[in-house]
């Protein structure tokens, strides 16, 4: 089988020849060019070919959705220190701040567009004027650079609460938000739902197979009252447009996840991307296969294993141990990804773990 053909496939329930080991190489990549610290054999290789060299599976290529504005628009300025957008409606300008790290492949919000209650309606105007339309023409030429590697898929805008906590308020004004005026946290959420209407037309109606909710959950941004008030409802109404449209969905809860653990199996995803294991997590992987039931597990191996502390015999450990949890219901990589300093040759020696593993 092909990479393609074992990702929809394990998505699906149907068997498969090997596990499929995709590892995200992204940031260690990025990074590592951008200082010029990329091992000699890949000083002048495209990123796909080290995932070629490595024999892993890739995961995201690209995200072929477009947004457009009629009466706003987004513009953004800066240098090598960060950006600054603004967001211009008729009714007012919201300013947003990035800073990005000294190598220049990360970044944090400094200042978030929503600075006070009036704020939330110049946003709201801003939403209501964006429309989103699907690129063809690019998921053709993702579908065609990917080849056999893997599927088209994306994450897309998060849930009203997390666009909230991560994009527009900041987590700690979310909370005094909700707190002290939550009417109008509420309305606002409502209109951003009311807003992705159009998304999921257009997500529902595109030839994407499967799709990511990109929420990045953590427990302590979202403990068990605020996910069971303000995400449960939303996943469930989304998944079941989606599901209905005939796509696989999976999401992104790369934070603590020991409070939430008996909502995993609940959840109306296919599967979960990216939950952090101990010791960087909160939780053991026995505990996330007991709490996931039959959801399918994207990546759990642990960052660290990847690093100096971490020996090559515990890495094999972790990862044959995680094989045994999981397969035949897991796509394997790392949560969240190889850090820059991580040794990209124990990344080749999971390949061969991964092909000798019998299922």
């Amino acid at each position: 089988m092909t990479d393609r053909e074992r990702v929809l496939r394990t998505f699906a329930g149907e068997p498969v020849d090997r596990i499929c080991w995709q590892p995200r190489l992204e940031h260690w990549y990025n990074y590592r060019r951008k200082l010029g610290t990329l091992p000699e054999r890949y000083r002048d290789a495209e990123l796909f070919e080290v995932y070629d060299d490595l024999g892993c599976s890739v995961r995201y290529a690209g995200r072929p959705l477009v947004f457009e504005h009629q009466d706003c628009s987004l513009r953004s300025e800066g240098d090598e220190s960060g950006r600054v957008t603004y967001y211009e409606t008729p009714i007012g300008t919201l300013t947003e701040v990035l800073h990005y790290g000294e190598e220049g492949t990360s970044a944090h919000r400094s200042r978030f567009p929503i600075q006070s209650l009036g704020d939330i309606d110049v946003m709201e105007y801003f939403l209501s004027d964006e429309r989103v339309r699907f690129d063809d023409q690019q998921f053709e030429a993702i579908e065609d650079r990917l080849g056999d590697r893997g599927v088209c898929q994306f994450y897309f805008p998060r849930s009203p609460l997390m666009r909230l906590i991560i994009n527009y308020v900041g987590f700690e004004q979310t909370i005094f938000l909700l707190h002290d005026h939550p009417e109008r946290a509420e309305r606002f959420m409502g209109h951003i739902e009311r807003c992705d209407d159009q998304l999921f037309e257009v997500l529902c109606a595109s030839p994407t197979r499967i799709l990511n909710f990109g929420d990045n959950i953590d427990a302590w941004l979202t403990p068990p009252p605020l996910f069971e008030r303000y995400l449960m409802p939303v996943y469930e109404r989304r998944c079941e447009q989606l599901h209905a449209a005939g796509k696989f969905t999976h999401i992104h809860m790369d934070g603590a996840l020991k409070p939430l653990l008996p909502y995993l199996s609940q959840l109306p995803q296919h599967g979960i991307e990216a939950p952090t294991p101990l010791p960087q997590g909160d939780v053991a992987l026995e505990e996330l296969r007991e709490a996931m039931g039959e959801k399918l597990l994207l990546d759990g191996i642990p960052c660290w294993s990847f690093l100096p502390e971490c020996s090559v015999a515990e890495l094999e450990e972790i990862t044959v141990g995680l094989l045994d949890l999981f397969a035949p219901r897991v796509i394997l990589g790392i949560s969240d990804e190889i850090s820059p300093p991580g040794d990209i040759e124990r990344v080749r020696a999971v390949t061969e773990i991964v092909r000798e593993y019998a299922l």
